[in-house]
């Protein structure tokens, strides 16, 4: 394996760790100032994502000074049968991840998230469809009464704003 693909991956992560931490900065505060305010979340990731490729970059740079070349020695197994991994299967995760992004606002969570969650076990392989669709309402269940009414956090419902409304399980 070359290890200048794993320098180029993190270099991507400091950019992109970077842009999370400028684009930050455009968030408007809120009326009720906090004193964490909503962009502390994106400067801590951005700042995890960037930090942690700059150490990654230092590593491999600090590697390729005691060894020669750029090639590292194979580490690991080789997939087992059955269960191979490809690359096709993580751009098609990736996708699945864009896709959920752009249907969770005209959706909501309660549709986009389920859907997601099938798409995803299906790309990583998961052959029984029913025992997915349940995982991924039940998830999507618990997940939304925990955080849009235990916690207050307004989520986006879609289509189905109003009989939730009606159901009093949309805190607006």
């Amino acid at each position: 394996m070359d290890r200048r693909i794993d320098a180029a991956v993190a270099f991507a992560f400091v950019l992109f760790g970077l842009f999370m931490i400028f684009e930050a900065m455009t968030i408007k505060q809120g009326m009720m100032r906090d004193p964490i305010g909503p962009r502390a979340a994106f400067y801590v990731c951005g700042g995890i994502m960037a930090g942690g490729g700059l150490i990654h970059i230092v590593r491999s740079l600090l590697a390729w000074r005691g060894a020669a070349g750029t090639l590292m020695p194979n580490e690991g197994v080789a997939d087992e049968e059955g269960y191979r991994a490809s690359a096709r299967q993580a751009f098609l995760l990736i996708a699945a991840c864009f896709a959920y992004m752009l249907a969770f606002a005209p959706l909501g969570y309660i549709l986009a998230t389920p859907l997601f969650l099938v798409a995803a076990m299906a790309i990583l392989g998961e052959r029984h469809w029913g025992r997915a669709i349940l995982i991924a309402v039940l998830f999507t269940a618990i997940f939304y009464f925990v955080f849009a009414q235990a916690l207050g956090v307004r989520l986006p419902i879609g289509p189905l704003t109003g009989p939730f409304r009606a159901l009093g399980w949309v805190n607006l």
